[in-house]
């Protein structure tokens, strides 16, 4: 990494030095996308005095690295809703409490119009927004919506339509607009039947491994959220945020 890239990533981590306490406890987390990144970090962090659905793709080695009891691994491909076997069964023996929805991809490096691959368009359609819903259908089964206290969604400002000022970017942005709109509906649907609040977050600039060159840590990203998911002073429901609440158009 070069000085330049140096300065730039300790500038825009100056905003982010308040560390966030972690006073949940005794909650059942549904964490999709826990493998890697924001899930991952989040996951380490609420599993020493919380239970942890943790949802993975393929490979689980990160989180075998984790030193807890407190975890359940799940595979699941969640583009594939006939890879949700397993998934079903465990969401049939719990009540979630709170669900963090991180799974997600940005697809080809290239997404100019003629680019686009169709397939791959609706695979990450499904990982990006409407997994969320077959889990919700899921977990409606056995009663288990009522349950949901909260829905963290784990979205982009790229898919706010009214700061798309690049266009280019299609599967990802649209994918994210997708989760935007169910995320908005959920908080008006979900609210008035269950009193559950659905918050939709934009992280920011996260060195994951979608964003090798991201320069936030996130571990520093799932302190904030969950600070926001522990916000009992301000009205977040319905709301797309950044880490700091501030609120983002959609």
């Amino acid at each position: 990494m070069g000085l330049r890239s140096i300065l730039k990533k300790k500038i825009y981590n100056l905003k982010y030095l308040k560390v966030k306490k972690n006073d949940i406890k005794e909650k059942l987390f549904l964490i999709t996308g826990a493998s890697s990144g924001i899930g991952l970090a989040l996951t380490n962090k609420l599993a020493e005095n919380n239970k942890i659905i943790a949802v993975y793709n393929s490979n689980n080695s990160n989180l075998e690295k984790i030193n807890s009891n407190n975890i359940i691994k799940v595979k699941c491909d969640l583009s594939n809703f006939l890879d949700y076997g397993e998934l079903t069964e465990v969401l049939a023996k719990h009540k979630i409490d709170i669900i963090i929805n991180c799974a997600g991809q940005f697809g080809s490096n290239n997404q100019l119009i003629e680019n686009i691959d169709f397939d791959s368009l609706i695979k990450i359609f499904k990982i990006n927004s409407i997994s969320l819903l077959k889990i919700l259908q899921l977990l409606s089964k056995n009663d288990g919506l009522k349950c949901i206290n909260k829905i963290i969604n784990i979205s982009s400002d790229a898919g706010s339509i009214k700061l798309n000022n690049q266009g280019n970017a299609y599967v990802y942005r649209i994918t994210k607009t997708s989760l935007n709109s169910i995320s908005k509906n959920l908080s008006i649907d979900l609210n008035k039947r269950y009193n559950s609040e659905i918050i939709t977050v934009d992280p920011g600039n996260v060195q994951t491994g979608m964003n090798t060159k991201g320069l936030l840590d996130p571990n520093k990203c799932a302190e904030y959220i969950i600070d926001i998911i522990c916000d009992k002073k301000n009205n977040l429901n319905g709301k797309f945020i950044d880490l700091f609440k501030k609120e983002i158009p959609w």
